[in-house]
């Protein structure tokens, strides 16, 4: 064997190692980009059940308006998903998340009123005009 030559060996090995140094790469490579995916569906499936939590609060007739807006922004966020839109997906389902948020706050407080008003019942209206007045016949 010549002094400056490696052995036979040196070179398996260093061989081995790139390729497994390869695929180590290609493994973090493929776990990454299944991060877009994954992430965007969980934030999805959230805005999913904040939404149906609105709705059991009524919240298409008490939060019209945070209703609408969340359920169009999940709406939204489906479709950017489906084209493998990811990164805008997880934007407009966060977006669906805070309008449920205020819709579900909206909601609360219009079925606090609610029941309030079922407690304490509605002020009797007086019929006709007070009777002290002219037209009401004050000199009865």
């Amino acid at each position: 064997m010549h002094p400056h030559q490696a052995p036979k060996h040196h070179g398996k090995l260093r061989r081995a190692s790139v390729w497994l140094l390869g695929v180590w790469l290609l493994g973090i490579g493929l776990s990454l980009s299944a991060c877009g995916p994954v992430t965007t569906a969980s934030v999805i499936a959230d805005a999913e059940h904040d939404l149906a939590e609105v709705r059991g609060l009524d919240g298409d007739k008490n939060a019209p308006y945070e209703y609408t807006k969340a359920a169009s922004y999940l709406h939204k966020a489906k479709e950017l998903q489906g084209h493998g839109l990811y990164e805008q997906s997880g934007t407009y389902a966060r977006r669906s998340r805070v309008m449920s948020e205020k819709a579900l706050e909206v909601a609360r407080l219009a079925q606090e009123r609610s029941q309030r008003k079922a407690k304490f019942g509605k002020k009797p209206k007086k019929k006709g005009p007070p009777s002290f007045t002219p037209s009401g016949g004050g000199g009865r």
